[in-house]
């Protein structure tokens, strides 16, 4: 079945109010956009962000020291920072979930056919959500919204094509490997994380990140060179 783009602006306020971001998260910070979703493990989210603080300017030193104080506040299992922007206000880093929670409820009503997508962006007041989904999937989130009553805007609505881009044969997993792996700076030189940071962080095997790794790169490059 044919997949949409689509993009939906709502109020923020529902939706730390039904627990997606804690009440605190604003006191500290401006927006969180979510740039990819990731589920390697049954019943977690891991979420790769970008966030911009409201305080004062922070070097990836001193948001390594809040590293744990910033994981208690928000309930997380696990924080890695990835990295800090230059003007010391944005940072970009792996949260995984210690409860699923709001994020995991929704995806499991919505069901098949509805994928986290970019631009994903709550701020203070407005939020954008965005996702692929099917006719019917999409009908379920408009269903859904409706029954908490948060009234939401229509931004856009595009068709998307799978299939034309390159790498569009890999499976999933092997696409959400890349895809951290990538993220995280294993494929800079020199590295940012090993293999074995890479394996604890999707809770797989080092030879079963190492696999996917390796598939993955040999399609892509099956295609880009013969």
């Amino acid at each position: 079945m044919a997949l949409s783009r689509i993009s939906l602006e709502l109020p923020s306020r529902p939706l730390v109010k039904a627990g997606l971001l804690p009440h605190a998260f604003f006191r500290h910070n401006e927006s969180v956009e979510i740039l990819r979703v990731y589920a390697f493990q049954p019943r977690e989210r891991m979420l790769l962000v970008r966030v911009t603080r409201s305080g004062p300017r922070r070097s990836r030193d001193d948001i390594a020291r809040q590293r744990e104080s910033l994981r208690r506040r928000y309930g997380l299992r696990d924080f890695e920072i990835v990295e800090v922007g230059p003007d010391g206000r944005t940072y970009t880093a792996l949260l995984r979930q210690e409860n699923p929670g709001i994020l995991e409820e929704l995806l499991e009503e919505l069901g098949a056919g509805v994928t986290p997508t970019t631009p994903t962006v709550i701020g203070r007041e407005r939020a954008t959500l965005s996702f692929l989904a099917d006719a019917p999937a999409e009908k379920r989130v408009v269903q859904l919204l409706g029954s908490l009553g948060i009234r939401f805007e229509l931004k856009s609505r595009g068709s998307f094509r799978t299939g034309t881009a390159m790498g569009a044969d890999l499976t999933a997993r092997q696409r959400e490997v890349l895809s951290l792996a990538w993220n995280l700076g294993y494929f800079d030189i020199p590295a940012r994380v090993d293999l074995r940071k890479v394996a604890e962080l999707t809770g797989l095997s080092r030879n079963t990140v190492s696999q996917h790794l390796r598939r993955a790169l040999r399609h892509i490059l099956q295609e880009s060179v013969g």
